[in-house]
């Protein structure tokens, strides 16, 4: 039979995250297989790695009834985290933040979004991580910005900025770069889901360092660093954005529905999409067909970005559900009491809702493994 030889383990986040890189890294298994033993075991049992990473391979091929030749090799990458702890404490010093896909920050606006298989299990954060947490409005446009005017663009930059949401892009050439650093600029808060990993962004961490260093920005990659850009990923990122999104506003686009990812989506599930372009263009007639509203004028798409605002909040306002009153909780267990009185409480609020003080996320150093056992048990569902 084959044995692993573990060394001892420090019971840290550091640590559990470091497993997390280890295994994605593609370099002892394909990362395919990475999510898929991440998901059976962090995500659907709701167990730490560290866990797994303390079994020989004989036990990791019963635990997850896999071949044992498999298991080997889940084994030999939890066995040494030495490079993968290497590059945590280098992000560190850049002060990249590295958010896995059950840890608290994690947007569940892409896990309501998107499947599981499309899902980044980790993120590589520079800025506010706390704008992970918002929603916002979507926003792209013509590659070269001169094909709008320059006043329009900044209406448009100053209007999202007013706005109570933060704006999210893709960093991309044209009116997406423009919108988010002149929103940035006019106190605005902006998420850019970057294409590539941090490692090739310094240009544009160099561009977005002013608002990053007022606190009104977040760079966010679901690429490990050394990844360069390449046309997959800037369509990864697109459904990404999307997913995160509650509106969309697009300025003389140049692609169409079918060129961005998520995109009918979000607009299936009630989002709002306005165009701003040339009624009688075959980008706008395509987005139109969707459903998008098509303007041209900017003062019609700002009047369409605050329908999206408007509808957020009637949403969120428990008192506009008839028969329905806002529940307080004295603690976050108290919560999950009540909740779990109308079914079960899904695994990732149970798990937040422990994480949280009064349910603001309070980061922690050490991993409680007193209550490991207590929150996989009765509050334990699968995500849908």
């Amino acid at each position: 039979m084959s044995r692993v030889q573990t060394r001892p383990l420090r019971e840290s986040r550091e640590l559990e995250t470091a497993l997390w890189l280890a295994l994605l890294d593609g370099k002892a298994l394909p990362r395919r297989t990475a999510k898929e033993v991440l998901y059976a075991w962090c995500v659907r049992e709701q167990r730490r790695l560290v866990d797994l990473a303390r079994m020989d391979a004989d036990a990791i091929s019963a635990a997850l009834a896999l071949p044992l030749e498999r298991a080997e090799l889940i084994a030999r990458a939890l066995r040494d985290t030495t490079s993968a702890e290497a590059t945590l404490a280098r992000l560190a010093e850049m002060h990249i933040e590295v958010v896995t896909r059950v840890d608290a920050p994690y947007p569940e606006e892409l896990a309501h979004h998107l499947p599981e298989a499309e899902l980044p299990f980790l993120l590589f954060a520079l800025g506010n991580l706390d704008l992970l947490a918002e929603t916002g409005i979507a926003i792209g446009g013509a590659r070269d910005a001169a094909e709008v005017e320059d006043g329009d663009l900044a209406q448009l930059a100053s209007s999202l900025a007013s706005l109570p949401l933060p704006t999210i892009g893709g960093f991309g050439r044209g009116v997406d770069r423009e919108l988010l650093l002149r929103s940035a600029k006019a106190e605005g808060r902006i998420i850019a889901m970057l294409p590539l990993g941090l490692d090739h962004a310094r240009p544009i961490v160099a561009l977005a360092q002013p608002a990053l260093d007022a606190g009104r920005a977040l760079l966010v990659s679901p690429f490990m660093p050394d990844q360069p850009y390449t046309e997959n990923t800037g369509l990864a990122r697109l459904a990404l954005i999307s997913a995160l999104s509650a509106g969309l506003l697009l300025v003389e686009p140049d692609l169409l529905p079918s060129d961005w990812p998520g995109a009918t989506d979000l607009i299936g599930r009630g989002g709002v999409a306005t165009v701003l372009a040339a009624t009688d263009s075959a980008a706008a007639q395509a987005w139109g067909a969707i459903g998008a509203h098509l303007v041209d004028r900017p003062v019609s798409a700002i009047q369409s970005l605050t329908a999206i605002l408007a509808g957020i909040t009637e949403a969120a306002t428990p008192d506009a559900l008839p028969g329905v009153e806002p529940i307080y909780f004295e603690d976050a267990e108290q919560a999950i009491e009540v909740l779990g009185r109308s079914g079960r409480v899904p695994p990732s609020l149970a798990r937040r809702l422990r994480e949280s003080s009064i349910f603001g996320y309070q980061d922690a150093d050490d991993i409680d493994a007193d209550n490991d056992e207590d929150e996989a048990g009765p509050v334990r569902e699968e995500k849908s």
